[in-house]
């Protein structure tokens, strides 16, 4: 390409650039947002950190002028195997868990660039660990149940980058119980099942923010 057709081109895309740069400076209103946690990328990215997450994966909300209702997820399954050689022994480990949380939240600052939002949060989770024992003459899977419930008041924070993309954290008080059940299932001896430990808990945590959410505006 010349220079002469490279400037051509560029007086053709100029008009077109500044119009929709103009068209974005003005007001404009997104009802639903999809936002995705930047920490679990950059933990897979740079330290492949597996530890247990408490704060949503995945958010969908949709938002009014006043009001918002955002709704968080994190499913995770993780699966093990151990075989002994020369032996009939052999470990499976499952893992299945997954949480979420509802958040009705009410707008107390929105400006074109900053939001601030605060409301009444509600998280909950629930897991389950299995680890079969295969000796050959049964299977025998300790199983560890746990679940969780909390309410509390939560403050959303974003910054807009441009009005359909916004980075946001949150912060939370939440008061939460929990429950957490050891069992031992025997395959072939069901008689022999039984609880062997069972833990209920409860406690006011202050949830700081663990990771910036990327949405995106729709």
């Amino acid at each position: 390409m010349t220079y002469k057709h490279f400037y051509i081109t560029i007086a053709f895309l100029l008009p077109t650039v500044v119009s929709w740069s103009q068209a974005d400076t003005g007001p404009k209103y997104y009802h639903w947002n999809i936002g995705i946690s930047t920490g679990d990328i950059l933990h897979e990215l740079f330290n492949g950190d597996n530890k247990t997450k408490t704060y949503p994966a995945i958010t969908l909300e949709y938002a009014g002028q006043k009001y918002a209702v955002q709704m968080g997820f994190r499913p995770d399954y993780n699966k093990s195997n151990t075989s002994y050689d020369g032996f009939l022994d052999s470990d499976i480990n499952n893992q299945f868990s997954i949480s979420g949380q509802l958040a009705v939240t009410r707008f107390i600052f929105n400006h074109q660039h900053w939001q601030i939002k605060a409301g009444l949060q509600m998280p909950g989770g629930w897991s389950r660990q299995d680890i079969t024992e295969d000796s050959g003459f049964d299977e025998v899977i300790t199983r560890r149940l746990e679940w969780n419930v909390g309410i509390g008041p939560v403050i959303d924070v974003r910054y807009f980058v441009h009005p359909r993309i916004s980075l946001g954290l949150e912060t939370s008080l939440i008061y939460s119980i929990s429950q957490s059940e050891l069992q031992q299932l025997f395959t072939n001896f069901p008689d022999f099942d039984n609880t062997k430990e069972t833990v209920k808990s409860n406690a006011l945590t202050v949830v700081e923010p663990a990771t910036i959410y990327l949405r995106f505006h729709f």
